[in-house]
């Protein structure tokens, strides 16, 4: 019957959906990027994977706090620009989630490495005869990757929405233990 137990479950609610599909879509894409024969490829994949490692942290949640707070670095970056904004972007209740959001998606790398190892798996026998029938590249990732990636998208799915649910350190940090904005 209280008020504030269904307004947190619709938040949670609100957060889970938002910020699985985001970093799921964002894990692969950078999976994708990170798959080519490149020197060096390695440095790049660790310097990906590395806000995983410390993306749950006070520490993180702090830098987080000092990068959208009303004098932070985004605010700065807005007046660089020539827009002038004092707003907090963790105090305000229309952005506060969306901020949450951005540092659940930036925290991509476990579902990035999952993803990584699912497209090493794929043949490239099947990418050379999809593109010898005249296949272009966005063709060849809807009826070729996807489908072959199906399995792990599904796990991946899984263990971010558990992991959402979980979330709980960042958003009582930022908002310093006072249950965020309104």
């Amino acid at each position: 019957a209280d008020d504030k137990y269904w307004k947190s479950v619709g938040v949670t609610l609100s957060y889970v959906l938002a910020s699985v599909p985001f970093r799921l879509m964002f894990a692969l894409a950078v999976a994708m990027l990170l798959n080519k024969a490149v020197k060096g490829i390695s440095v790049y994949r660790s310097s990906f994977y590395l806000p995983s490692l410390i993306g749950g942290s006070v520490a993180v949640s702090i830098m987080w706090t000092q990068i959208f707070g009303d004098k932070g670095l985004i605010n700065s970056l807005l007046a660089l620009v020539g827009i002038h904004s004092d707003t907090s972007w963790i105090g305000n209740p229309g952005t506060a989630l969306w901020t949450l959001i951005a540092l659940s998606v930036w925290q991509f790398g476990s579902s990035m490495l999952i993803f990584l190892a699912g497209l090493k798996n794929i043949p490239q026998s099947y990418y050379e005869a999809a593109g010898v029938d005249g296949a272009n590249k966005t063709r060849q990732f809807f009826n070729i990757t996807l489908p072959l990636l199906s399995p792990i998208i599904l796990f991946n799915l899984i263990m971010q929405t558990i992991s959402a649910f979980m979330t709980f350190t960042p958003a009582y940090i930022i908002s310093r233990g006072e249950g965020g904005p309104l």
